[in-house]
């Protein structure tokens, strides 16, 4: 039986166009904290800087899930330009279909473009 090697964080993702570090330095994410004037966040993407900051006291499976959430953050702002959620449908049904179609493309990109970020979400905790 094989042992599971954990992948290293990934220092970089591409999404749409755009390359965003990714970070979980201690005083990068002291200087967020003090900046935002809030604390007890678990991850934040700048998208003026195309950087996503995470916080380096998780690890394991909630900082995997908390950058996937981060990214999901920079899909929806650059690749789909921050879309407006009004008018979505009449029922949940047709909002829940358009918000499907509108996730489908940005999502199988960003997975396709970055084979370190699956491995590394895909990894030991």
């Amino acid at each position: 039986m094989q042992i599971p090697i954990s992948e290293p964080m990934p220092t970089s993702v591409r999404v749409g166009t755009v390359t965003y570090r990714i970070t979980d330095d201690r005083d990068e994410w002291v200087r967020f904290e003090y900046g935002m004037r809030r604390s007890g966040d678990f991850g934040h993407t700048d998208n003026g800087a195309a950087t996503i900051f995470l916080n380096p006291d998780h690890g394991g499976d909630v900082q995997r899930q908390t950058l996937w959430h981060e990214v999901l953050h920079a899909a929806h702002w650059t690749v789909m330009g921050s879309p407006n959620w009004q008018g979505l449908g009449e029922d949940n049904d047709s909002r829940e279909e358009t918000v499907i179609k509108m996730w489908e493309h940005p999502t199988l990109a960003v997975l396709r473009d970055n084979p370190a970020l699956v491995r590394y979400l895909m990894g030991d905790a």
